[in-house]
């Protein structure tokens, strides 16, 4: 019976890691689509009345609200992971550095941007067509699409990784972090001996 029992978690958690990882695909597919959008669609289609043009803040908005999910989505998965668990967060940091600085940077260039793009089209008879002749803009939104191809890659591998099952073996950890003591101890006694050698 604990055999079986043990059958059912493994396949429930692996049908739950199933689930997150299509969650985390849908989100980065749904900030894919709006980033191919928002700065060529005209959401408000030639209305230029002040709640037409509040779309253009609630499409910038619905883009933010998935990028902070996708964050969360991928901050939800390392809490399942060993490491998470017993508090060893610094540990677990070192592994996903990379996708944890890439997601503040991403959400605030994509704020800064997405600001800018919606200050302009709130003027007055300022159409979308116009965005690509405002100074800066091109570079600053190349810039921002070639971030948000690194950011989907950076957020799929770590997805990837932490289906590893390292991540959720206690028993792995132990004999990691016994060997890097036991390693570490060997390389303290050898300099002790060579400090010793070195007095004599």
């Amino acid at each position: 019976m604990p055999g079986v029992s043990m059958d059912k978690q493994e396949r429930g958690s692996h049908r739950w890691f199933l689930v997150k990882i299509c969650f985390m695909l849908l989100l980065c597919l749904g900030d894919l689509g709006l980033n191919s959008s928002v700065e060529f669609d005209d959401f408000t289609k030639g209305d230029t009345s002040t709640n037409a043009k509040n779309i253009l803040v609630l499409v910038f908005g619905l883009q933010l609200v998935l990028q902070i999910s996708t964050f969360l989505t991928l901050f939800l998965m390392m809490g399942d992971t060993y490491l998470f668990r017993v508090g060893l967060l610094g540990v677990l940091a070192k592994q996903f550095t990379g996708v944890l600085l890439l997601h503040p940077f991403y959400i605030g260039y994509t704020m800064a941007l997405g600001g800018y793009r919606v200050a302009e089209l709130h003027k007055e008879g300022f159409e979308m067509n116009q965005l690509w002749e405002l100074p800066y803009f091109v570079p600053l939104s190349v810039c921002h699409k070639i971030v948000a191809a690194i950011y989907y890659v950076a957020n799929l591998r770590s997805t990837i990784k932490l289906g590893s099952p390292l991540y959720y073996n206690k028993d792995a950890w132990v004999e990691i972090f016994y060997d890097a003591n036991r390693d570490t101890s060997r390389v303290e006694q050898s300099e002790s001996l060579l400090r010793r050698r070195r007095v004599k």
